[in-house]
């Protein structure tokens, strides 16, 4: 099933608020980079791909974004 469809972080907030999206979803309609990333992410870590290890990497990416911006990179 390739999806190719990216949407903006707030429309993909609006899905998941409404029960259309779960977090597999969100990442891989955000954007093609984070797609990769997770698939990436869930091989490194021997996890399967799935709305867990997805909400998982969501909250990695989190902390990615804190960090970058604590030290001025964001």
């Amino acid at each position: 099933m390739a999806h190719n469809e990216f949407y903006p972080e707030d429309v993909l907030i609006e899905k998941m608020q409404s029960g259309e999206y779960g977090w597999l979803d969100y990442v891989n309609h955000f954007s093609a980079e984070w797609k990769e990333e997770y698939a990436r992410y869930c091989e490194a870590k021997g996890l399967v791909a799935g709305n867990d290890s997805a909400a998982e990497f969501v909250r990695y990416k989190d902390e990615q974004l804190e960090t970058a911006m604590e030290r001025g990179d964001a």
